[in-house]
């Protein structure tokens, strides 16, 4: 009896290993609540802009590695302000994160004011807190939910799928025994969902990228101050 016990589960073990997806690409819409980003008081500026952008990324996944960044999309000029005004740029919108999960190193492209830096660290994970009991299904995969905050404090509520066999997940957030499917940011303030999940992956296209000046995470942060001040993660250009 106690063979046949340990035959059995030995055998729903391979078949849950069987079950896991081990690499493929995901399709993210990003949205973002343009409007929590302008002062209360300015409300001429939120007027001219439309409160809600989305855009679209892609999270190519295999071999315990990952690479996170923004599709190519033709605009849509539904969100352009008519007859001139003002355009909200954000930045981080074309940032590209690579994750070696195996060596543990991160490589995340960041631009500056038309300066591209390459930031160099080690995978940095928030701590998570798993909630039992909750679970949404997400392109037909059961997620649990965890909540943390960010470096900057905001509150983070993340929902990720332990059949799919990496911790990774959209932008910089990872660090959960899954992907990351969907994800709050904020209390709505910025919003990630998965939108297509495609099990066929060109394993080639998941490298670091290479282009910029590579320096650490300090480094970064002080050329950010050089460049930016004290400004924040948005962009004001008057047309």
């Amino acid at each position: 009896m106690k063979k046949f016990v340990v035959f059995l589960s030995a055998v729903i073990l391979a078949q849950v290993a069987i079950a896991q997806v081990k690499e493929g690409k995901v399709i993210f819409e990003e949205k973002i609540d343009m409007h929590r980003r302008i002062p209360a008081e300015n409300e001429q500026m939120k007027a001219m802009i439309p409160q809600f952008r989305t855009n679209k990324y892609e999270l190519l996944f295999a071999d315990n590695k990952s690479l996170f960044k923004a599709m190519e999309e033709e605009p849509d000029l539904s969100e352009q302000p008519q007859g001139g005004g003002v355009v909200m740029r954000f930045a981080g919108a074309d940032n590209i994160y690579f994750k070696d999960f195996t060596t543990q190193q991160a490589i995340e492209k960041r631009s500056l004011m038309e300066k591209e830096f390459l930031v160099q660290d080690s995978i940095r994970n928030i701590v998570w807190k798993l909630v039992d009991g909750e679970t949404k299904t997400i392109l037909g995969h059961v997620c649990k939910k965890a909540t943390g905050k960010s470096q900057m404090g905001f509150d983070i509520v993340a929902w990720y799928a332990d059949d799919i066999a990496l911790s990774s997940g959209p932008a910089q957030f990872s660090g959960l025994p899954g992907l990351i499917l969907g994800m709050d940011v904020n209390s709505g303030e910025i919003v990630y969902t998965a939108t297509d999940l495609q099990k066929d992956v060109k394993k080639a296209d998941i490298k670091a990228p290479t282009k910029g000046q590579k320096v650490t995470p300090a480094e970064f942060a002080k050329a950010r101050k050089e460049l930016m001040g004290d400004g924040g993660p948005v962009r004001i250009v008057t047309n």
